[in-house]
């Protein structure tokens, strides 16, 4: 289960950089929200970087549960990892969903990793 924990970890890392240069107007926008976008309106861009400290806060939950820091209220990580497995469950079903073949490659497994090692982690503490 570690594995899936530190694939997690990777994946909370890929997703924050990722936000943050579709924020900052990166030619990425096809690869999220839809897929509509090379370049995300403002609107996008400002939801993009509204999910930054969100992302965040799931991945020091993953740190954590791997062992790496203590940030987080040890009574509140598991009901976070859970949320989050809960979240990126929905953003799975939302990917394989999407129109956008690209979009589909790219989120969907992404949103599988982090899923699966939210749970994962949530069942080992």
């Amino acid at each position: 289960m570690t594995v899936f924990g530190w694939l997690a970890l990777g994946a909370f890392g890929w997703l924050l950089l990722f936000q943050a240069a579709l924020a900052l107007g990166a030619p990425l926008g096809r690869l999220a929200w839809g897929g509509q976008h090379r370049i995300l309106p403002r609107k996008l861009r400002l939801a993009s970087a509204v999910t930054i400290p969100v992302i965040s806060v799931g991945g020091l939950a993953v740190g954590q549960a791997l062992g790496l820091w203590p940030v987080l209220p040890r009574a509140a990580l598991a009901p976070i990892l859970w949320g989050f497995a809960g979240l990126f469950g929905l953003s799975l079903a939302g990917n394989l969903a999407s129109s956008s073949g690209i979009e589909r490659a790219h989120g969907a497994p992404l949103a599988a990793i982090l899923a699966l090692g939210c749970a994962l982690l949530a069942i080992d503490l």
